[in-house]
């Protein structure tokens, strides 16, 4: 691929990975966990300041124990804003239902009106599937309304009906409903426009947010709806009283008793009065709890107007502007950066990314889509280590074509299996740790009569060692024509190799056996040993060498000749360290008295049947370990 194939296909992974995060941003495809990352922030911040002037009443389980079963006869309630009225309450909101007439709603539409602050709710059938666009939801049918002459002496009516999302919890209301072409304000709301003086007549909807009277603006969410602030958990939320404790409490002071509860408490309060008993169905979850009292709705929605305090959600284009950004920055984090050190810079992003979103939402209330820049984090890192696993995967693949051929290549240096040589059974294995191999040997027939073999060790392993190896072989041929002695062989093999093999050296072991005279010289430059197995005594010996220094470390070195009697029967055993040096699982290394207690039980067998039982020895004894070394075994039987 040229360069400009790679600017395009560059360029193209950019644009589509933009389109997919466009796609992803503005269909709301990871939505549901979008909604629990916005509820852990509402657990993770502190709580929001709330209206002392807020009280709760709650119909409790005491209230309905004491009073009689619900619904409430609505003479209770009557008399209930009496004494809220006598108090001196600022508002009274009843986030309770009345859809039937009974016989005491003369009773309850005349403290009603006296009080002349009292608001009460109703509930229309919503279809949420309707497009908004920003205009207020429409109802054709209300589910619930208020019954008789109660709404006429109302100082308010709204609607309590709330939006849940897929996973069941409340977070979002229509501020208002059109029905019949009339704008019905939601409940809360409308209490708290009434307390700050708006004109709920007076809206107007634009994109992402509703204008109250010119003087308030409310955000609103991309369908159009707002999301209740709840400034806390339930029991730690606004003050509670027990709607039967304040009836008592004011039965208690009419006889003239002292009463268990100081209703002076509820002046200039603003009450809202709803059903709180377990067990009854105004009960639905919330982003901080799966159990929280509808009338806390009100309440909050209520509180979150005086105080103007807001959720704002930032909206699609936003979201999708910092998913790109934060696409951006992993991006380059991972092209940059190897793996390990990618995914600590990924790890920062990601938390650095939620940490801002999260004080972002605490201090300015602004909602920002958290788990999709999150989920990019992680799959442009997976998408890019993958990348990187293909390309090095291919390159690997490549190299292991250019190993086999540098294999192949080095096989060919070595000699083919000696057949024939008169009076030697020959039998050489050469397996490399790697692709190729550091170990070498040769044979060289001298004369009809005499016979060298050479072998050695590169120090290293891999690509670098076979090089010097076929250096070494290739120099050898040239040198072992020239000498027919041992020792000057190596010695011209040492000048060679000095000054071309910087910080590296060979081991190396030659040998001329002459089947004529029965006789073997061996000349050794730091390799060894030499096992003999003599057939007359039955015994294993080590043939004692005077090792000179390897080849390639100093240029003037002086080898000697080791001579020794072969006869028949007799084997000779060379092989370099990868040999007794092979490991097990306890780290134990096989050894050279284990290959002569091998050498001795099957001295009987020719040099390829020795060669196969000692190589099988060493894998059984390292089986399920690596092989840590090139290994060479070359056998010479006389005969």
């Amino acid at each position: 691929m040229n360069p400009s194939q790679r600017v395009r296909v560059k360029s193209g992974f950019f644009l589509i990975s933009c389109l997919i995060i466009l796609f992803l941003s503005t269909t709301k495809a990871f939505n549901n966990y979008e909604l629990i990352s916005y509820d852990l922030r509402f657990k993770l911040r502190p709580a929001l300041d709330m209206s002392k002037d807020i009280a709760l009443i709650e119909i409790s389980d005491d209230t309905l124990k004491n009073l009689g079963l619900w619904p409430l006869p609505r003479d209770f309630h009557a008399t209930m804003i009496d004494v809220l009225r006598e108090c001196g309450v600022k508002m009274i909101v009843f986030d309770v239902l009345f859809t039937e007439p009974t016989l005491y709603d003369a009773e309850f539409s005349r403290a009603i009106g006296e009080a002349g602050k009292v608001y009460l709710p109703l509930a229309f059938y919503l279809d949420v599937r309707q497009k908004s666009n920003y205009l207020p939801i429409q109802s054709s049918a209300i589910l619930a309304d208020l019954a008789g002459i109660l709404s006429d002496k109302a100082a308010g009516v709204g609607h309590i009906n709330i939006i849940m999302d897929a996973d069941g919890k409340v977070r979002r209301i229509p501020l208002f409903v059109k029905y019949n072409n009339k704008l019905i304000p939601q409940l809360g709301f409308k209490a708290a426009c009434d307390l700050l003086g708006l004109d709920i007549k007076n809206v107007a909807f634009e994109k992402n947010r509703l204008i109250i009277d010119k003087r308030l603006t409310l955000p609103l969410t991309d369908s159009g709806y707002f999301l209740v602030n709840y400034p806390q958990k339930w029991e730690k939320s606004f003050g509670h009283f027990s709607y039967f404790e304040i009836l008592k409490a004011y039965a208690q002071r009419k006889e003239g008793r002292k009463p268990d509860l100081d209703l002076s408490e509820l002046q200039n309060k603003i009450c809202f009065i709803g059903l709180t008993a377990a067990g009854t169905s105004d009960f639905q979850p919330v982003p901080l709890e799966n159990i929280y009292p509808m009338v806390g709705l009100q309440a909050s929605v209520f509180n979150s107007l005086i105080k103007k305090e807001f959720i704002t959600y930032a909206g699609s284009p936003v979201n999708f502007l910092i998913a790109l950004l934060v696409f951006i920055f992993s991006l380059a984090v991972c092209l940059r950066l190897k793996p390990l050190k990618a995914l600590l810079g990924n790890l920062i992003i990601g938390i650095a990314y939620f940490l801002i979103s999260t004080l972002i939402f605490t201090f300015l209330g602004i909602w920002l889509d958290l788990f999709l820049p999150l989920f990019i984090v992680i799959a442009v890192y997976v998408a890019i280590i993958g990348y990187r696993f293909f390309i090095e995967t291919k390159r690997r693949e490549l190299l292991e074509k250019e190993l086999e051929i540098a294999r192949s290549i080095q096989q060919s240096f070595l000699p083919q299996e000696l057949k024939g040589f008169r009076g030697l059974d020959i039998s050489s294995y050469l397996l490399p740790a790697k692709f190729v191999a550091g170990d070498l040997y040769d044979f060289i027939p001298i004369d009809d009569k005499k016979l060298g073999l050479l072998i050695g060790d590169v120090s290293g392993k891999g690509v670098s060692a076979s090089l010097i190896m076929a250096q070494t072989i290739s120099c050898f041929r040239i040198f072992a024509r020239q000498y027919p002695d041992c020792a000057n062989v190596l010695s011209a093999l040492n000048k060679e190799l000095c000054g071309r093999i910087s910080a590296r050296f060979v081991t190396c072991m030659y040998i001329i056996i002459d089947t004529a005279e029965n006789k073997a010289y061996v000349s050794s430059a730091g390799h060894s040993p030499l096992l003999l197995y003599r057939k007359r005594t039955n015994e294993i010996t080590e043939i004692e060498l005077n090792a000179g220094l390897p080849l390639g470390v100093a240029e003037e070195v002086k080898y000697d000749n080791v001579l020794f009697d072969i006869a028949e029967g007799d084997k000779v055993v060379i092989f370099t360290d990868g040999l007794f040096e092979a490991r097990n699982s306890d780290n134990q290394e096989f050894g050279i008295e284990r290959i002569k207690k091998i050498i001795s039980g099957n001295y009987s067998k020719t040099a390829l049947e020795l060669s196969e039982s000692i190589v099988g020895n060493v894998n059984i004894f390292s089986l399920r370990c690596a092989q840590h070394d090139d290994l060479t075994l070359i056998i010479v039987g006389k005969y």
